[in-house]
Order: structure tokens, then C-alpha cells, then sequence
């Protein structure tokens, strides 16, 4: 017997079209509780960018602050002292033990300020017309030549030579391992020599002669980097310069057991409050310490004033944090009345 298709009732074709649409509801909904998801995420996201941007505009504001705080007190105290020391307000900024600034609610400011004048000035091994000076190259080479370093007499001789030509104006290689274009521009990657001012110290990488352990450190300890610098008046700070520093400022003649008692004995002195009055007179280190009446440093290299500050403040607002790194000099002005003083930023970065 032959079977033929049943048609379905009306009942059942209502039954398919309100299935039909039930499925095309739930979609609907479905679709709309993703956008609105997507949606609330997207304003959690913006509302997270801007408190994050708010955030970081308030803790600039508070770093910068910090740094405008520490130009009034070097402004204030060049005003009032003829020496600067350790044992001076500015100094005491960031120093080990201190604890972070807490503003109430909006956040909080920590910082470090360092005397550049107190490391030795690089850019002053050459003087005006580019010649070498004789006591700063002893030095730095007594630097090379001391721990942490110990590098072999010709080979510290040779870097000096090296970097002299980098910061001397005319293309003559000097002597016992100098280095002018011709020899940069025939390295596997060559460039040209300097022949001027560093602007930067890791200029001093790009120098024959220089390694990273060298200009870094290595197992933590100091490297090049951290004895050096660019700001400065092209003296060094007796009253802040620290031991390593201190060391090379030494005669090459000094005994080492006595150049290592001589510069703990330094250290020592300045830490004591009593004795930061006499901090003020050009050779307190050795009239004033017993047994050391014999000890010379090179009298063109050495002061009891600081011009050049280093400042690195951080701001911390919420998630926001910011950085501002800058480079003082606090300075007399000219034709100005005796005891006034300027600050002038000679460079400013925000990280």
C-alpha cells in the first residue's frame, strides 16, 4: 500500500515558528549580554587608563616638587657656608635608613642627592686647548691602577691616552695607546671619535680601551660609572668624595698601609659633627688628623666647595610612579650681590 506525506496541522507549524523564535530571542539576549559585558569592560578599562594617567600626572608633580625642595636647600646653604660636606641638610636627603616621604592620602616622595664634585671630572683631563693635564691623568690612572680595578700601569696609561684623544679637539693620536678616527672607523663597528666634551658618560664604552666590566662593575661593585662625571666645576670635593676617589688623590709614593689609614681616617673624620667646622679650612686633612702632617694631594684638583648636585626623586601616587633625574649647578651670578646664589638645571629627565 502506498504511503504519502502527512501535512502537518496548524498546531504544529506554530509550535515550529514559536520555537523558531524563541531561539532567535535567546540569541538577541545573548548578543546583548556580550556588548554589554564587552561594554562595561571596555568603560573599566578607560576608567583604570584614566586613574592610571591621573595617578602618574600627580606623583611628576610630586617628584619635581621634591626636586624644587632640594634646590632651595643647596640655594640656602651656598648662601650661608664656605664648605660643603656630608653633614649638611642637602646631604642627609635619601641617606641609608631614611624611610619614604607619606603625604597623608596622596602619596609618597623618596629620594637621593649626590655632590658630583665630589667623583672625578672626566671632561677636565683636557684642558681648554685640549693639552692633558698632567694631575688629572695621574689620578685616573691611580684610579685604573687601584682596587677594584688593578688594571696593569701601561694599560691605565694607555686608557688615558685613549679618552684624551676622544675629548681633544684635533685628529693627533697620542702616544702609548691613543686612538683618533682612523682607528674607530676600522673597528667591525666603526664610528668616529669625539674630539669634544663627553655629554655622556657611556660615550666612555665607545672608548679603545674600555670594557663594560670596567665601566659597569662586576659582582657588584663599583664600576667606572659610579666615580666619574660630567658635572662639575673640575675639582674634587675632599669634604665628599668617596674612599675610592679619596685613594687615588694619593702620590703614587704612599705607602699603601698608609694611603688605606689615611682614607678610613678621612672617612671617619667627617662622619663626626664635632669636626665639621673644621671642614671648612683647605687642608683639615691633614692638620687636622694625627699622623698624617706629610700627606700632599694636587692643590689644583682639590676644594672644600661643591658646585655640581645630582637629584633623583620618585613620586608614588596609586599604580602611578615617576621619576625625575636632574643635574644642578648652584653658582654665583655674575654682577650680582655677594652671597646670592643660582641654581641652573644642566639636565633633567622624567622616567
Amino acid at each position: 500500500m502506498k504511503a504519502y506525506p502527512v501535512k502537518p496541522s496548524g498546531e504544529g507549524r506554530r509550535n515550529d515558528q514559536a520555537g523558531a523564535a524563541l531561539i532567535f530571542v535567546l540569541l538577541m539576549i545573548s548578543i546583548l549580554v556580550v556588548m554589554a559585558v564587552e561594554t562595561l569592560r571596555a568603560m573599566q578599562v578607560e576608567e583604570a587608563g584614566a586613574r592610571y594617567f591621573q595617578d602618574s600626572f600627580q606623583a611628576e608633580a610630586l617628584a619635581k616638587s621634591g626636586v624644587h625642595v632640594t634646590m632651595a636647600l643647596l640655594l640656602r646653604d651656598g648662601e650661608t657656608n664656605q664648605a660643603d660636606h656630608l653633614g649638611e641638610l642637602w646631604a642627609q636627603v635619601g641617606q641609608p635608613g631614611s624611610e619614604a616621604i607619606a603625604l597623608d592620602e596622596i602619596g609618597t616622595l623618596e629620594g637621593q642627592v649626590a655632590d658630583e664634585s665630589g667623583k672625578f671630572p672626566i671632561n677636565a683631563l683636557v684642558d681648554e686647548k685640549g693639552a692633558l693635564r698632567p694631575a688629572h691623568a695621574q689620578v685616573l690612572e691611580r684610579l685604573l691602577t687601584n682596587p677594584p680595578f688593578q688594571m696593569e700601569a701601561e694599560e691605565a696609561k694607555a686608557l688615558a691616552a685613549a679618552i684624551k684623544d676622544w675629548l681633544d679637539p684635533d685628529d693627533e693620536t697620542t702616544e702609548g695607546g691613543g686612538a683618533e678616527s682612523e682607528y674607530y672607523q676600522s673597528q667591525e663597528k666603526p664610528h668616529g671619535c669625539k674630539n669634544g666634551p663627553m655629554t655622556s658618560l657611556a660615550e666612555l664604552l665607545l672608548v679603545r680601551g674600555m670594557t663594560e666590566p670596567l665601566y659597569y662593575g662586576k659582582e657588584g661593585g663599583p664600576g667606572l660609572k659610579d666615580l666619574l662625571t660630567l658635572y662639575s666645576g673640575g675639582k674634587i670635593n675632599v669634604n665628599t668624595a668617596g674612599p675610592l676617589v679619596l685613594k687615588a688623590l694619593l702620590s703614587p709614593s704612599t705607602p699603601p698601609e698608609t694611603a688605606e689609614s689615611w682614607v678610613e681616617s678621612v672617612i671617619a673624620y667627617r662622619q663626626e659633627p664635632m669636626h665639621w667646622d673644621f671642614l671648612g679650612e683647605s687642608d683639615w686633612y691633614r692638620n687636622r688628623m694625627v699622623g698624617f702632617g706629610d700627606i700632599t694631594l694636587p692643590a689644583e684638583l682639590i676644594t672644600i666647595q661643591s658646585s655640581h648636585f645630582s637629584v633623583r626623586m620618585t613620586g608614588k601616587v596609586g599604580a602611578g610612579r615617576k621619576t625625575v633625574f636632574a643635574c644642578l649647578e648652584r653658582r654665583k651670578p655674575d654682577n650680582e650681590k655677594q652671597g646670592q646664589m643660582e641654581i641652573i638645571v644642566r639636565f633633567w629627565q622624567v622616567f
